[in-house]
């Protein structure tokens, strides 16, 4: 995953654009930093938050999750017997939590005090087997979304874990006509290049970071293609190595934009608000989620921490 997911950054010049929020945006809470005791990190992935407030992170080289208050308060880690690579969380609205393990190519299902209520899943190329299974998702009506990145698709289950569909294939759209925005909405539509995360909005249509397209592809429920959002470069609305996404309750978009060291924020048809960060600020953000207050919740991966900030973001120019 990290390998795919997270290529070497050496050699990589990090030109920043975006930098800070207008109107002190407040950084809320930090917490974390690099080592393996309790609310200390070693590659925080993802992130999510249940509807009582509490944060969730997958931390992957300590191959364990993490619980936490919504102010950063460390409560419970669990699955370090279980997992091999923890990757993707969510939450599902009866509370329980969703994991995927990318190297067991397997799901964990947990209650919310990190015990175990069911595990499958396999390696295998069929429909409902998985080539590293990097994030997941439930719509409200419990069905999972499992994004089974080196099969370039998306698979949907039952709650137990009984296939239903996927969709998508492998594609990889050309760089220069994505960064010249000569791309048509519609084009290379269905085709995956490395997705790597996973959301599901109000309306249950499903948010895919088609990351190694820099892109966003929005489908129905079942799969259909809505619309892409994005596309390479360093300006707001582009993206280099979309990761993270979380869908707001008004389907407003968040996505951590990795090599750009940012979160940008699009409106629910797709269209530029803000956007924050820098390398000042964040280092390589994999995971973002909303509180129920509405701020925003971040991984930060390269400094091995998690980040809050308020909501109320703008875009600034340095």
């Amino acid at each position: 995953m990290i390998s795919r997911l997270l290529p070497s950054l050496f050699g990589l010049l990090i030109v920043t654009l975006l930098a800070a929020c207008t109107g002190n945006p407040a950084n809320v809470h930090t917490w974390g930093g690099l080592g393996d005791g309790s609310g200390q990190f070693n590659e925080p992935f993802d992130v999510a938050v249940d509807q009582q407030g509490d944060v969730y992170v997958t931390d992957v080289r300590n191959k364990r999750v993490q619980k936490f208050t919504a102010d950063g308060d460390f409560i419970l880690a669990f699955g370090q017997a279980l997992f091999e690579k923890p990757a993707g969380i969510a939450t599902g609205q009866d509370g329980t939590i969703w994991v995927t393990d990318y190297d067991l190519d397997r799901i964990l299902h947990f209650d919310g005090n990190g015990q175990l209520i069911a595990v499958w899943g396999e390696a295998g190329e069929e429909p409902g087997l998985f080539a590293s299974p990097v994030d997941v998702a439930v719509n409200s009506s419990g069905l999972v979304y499992v994004v089974d990145q080196y099969h370039h698709r998306i698979q949907q289950f039952t709650p137990e874990g009984l296939f239903i569909r996927n969709w998508g294939r492998k594609g990889k759209v050309n760089v220069v006509s994505s960064a010249l925005n000569f791309l048509r909405p519609d084009d290379h539509e269905d085709e995956f290049y490395y997705p790597s995360r996973i959301a599901i909005g109000s309306d249950d249509r499903v948010y895919v970071s088609d990351s190694y397209n820099n892109r966003v592809q929005v489908f129905t429920s079942e799969g259909d293609f809505l619309q892409s959002i994005g596309g390479m470069g360093l300006w707001g609305s582009r993206f280099r190595i979309s990761s993270g996404l979380v869908i707001a309750a008004d389907n407003s978009i968040f996505v951590a934009d990795f090599y750009n060291n940012r979160i940008q924020h699009f409106d629910q048809k797709g269209h530029f608000i803000s956007a924050w960060g820098g390398a000042d600020h964040l280092n390589g953000p994999t995971g973002v989620a909303l509180t129920p207050d509405g701020s925003v919740v971040v991984a930060d991966w390269g400094n091995h921490r998690i980040q809050q900030f308020s909501p109320r973001c703008a875009l600034v120019h340095l």
